[in-house]
């Protein structure tokens, strides 16, 4: 069975990221539909959460770093046949965490103690979805940095937003929040790192075999991705260079990703 993702984006957006017409129209419930409520934690990479919509700036070639999108939401699922879409309210809170240490569960009092402890560095956007209301300027958590003391500050406030919006049904406007469209479509975290890794490699004028010298990471998924890259742009040995063409078509697929060391002119 198809998986439900979290989305960040429209269904026109959502039928395009996953091949399919985009002026197909699914039907979006009224708000006194929304008869289920849910509260829901998922980790993505950080490559699956920028294709699926979510703020999660550049992709850093440090390889740890995971976002959590974690919030509340109320909601009702539509079905056409083929996929399910889940429109409603939602509050969401985007987590981008990056060294992180160990293993486990990534939730935020996880994130909180990480950052604390563990010299981990987070980033947090938070996001309301479908609603149309004009009360929450007030309600916004406080500017401060994301550790264990003001991590129930800033819960407190995502609660005090959650108990504004999810009753006013007046304001509220069902957006696309999840849906099975874009199932399999989603890369894994290896094959995002892996692709970033090869166009990167591939835009600095880098051979296969330099770029898989330089990778310093023995993962099987991630040299498959690196080795599928290079295969589709340059289509040659493993000592082949880019030329000029493919160099800059690399670059312009990025679309702003990059690695923040630079690995491939030594």
């Amino acid at each position: 069975m198809p998986k439900m993702i979290p989305v960040n984006l429209s269904v026109a957006d959502v039928h395009a990221a996953a091949g399919i017409n985009p002026r197909t129209q699914v039907a979006a419930p009224t708000a006194d539909d929304l008869d289920n409520w849910s509260q829901e934690a998922y980790s993505l990479s950080v490559g699956a959460a920028a294709s699926l919509g979510f703020p999660v700036g550049n992709i850093s070639g440090t390889f740890n770093r995971q976002t959590l999108v974690f919030g509340s939401s109320r909601w009702k699922d539509v079905a056409d046949g083929n996929h399910t879409y889940r429109f409603g309210i939602a509050l969401r809170t985007v987590v981008v965490v990056s060294n992180i240490q160990g293993g486990g569960a990534l939730t935020l009092p996880v994130v909180a103690a990480k950052v604390e402890l563990e010299d981990a560095r987070a980033s947090a956007q938070l996001l309301v979805r479908g609603y149309k209301g004009n009360a929450l300027g007030g309600l916004l958590p406080a500017w401060q940095s994301f550790g264990v003391d003001s991590y129930a500050q800033y819960m407190n406030s995502i609660s005090e937003i959650q108990k504004a919006i999810m009753a006013d049904a007046a304001n509220i406007l069902p957006e696309l929040l999840a849906t099975t469209a874009v199932s399999s479509t989603v890369p894994s975290g290896e094959e995002a790192v892996g692709s970033v890794y090869a166009l990167h490699a591939i835009s600095e004028g880098a051979t296969l075999a330099h770029a898989i010298d330089k990778l310093g990471v023995d993962d099987a998924d991630i040299l498959k991705a690196i080795r599928a890259h290079y295969q589709s742009a340059i289509g040659e040995g493993d000592n082949a260079a880019p030329d000029a063409q493919q160099r800059q078509d690399a670059l312009h697929q990025l679309h702003g990703f990059h690695i923040s060391r630079s690995w491939f002119s030594g």
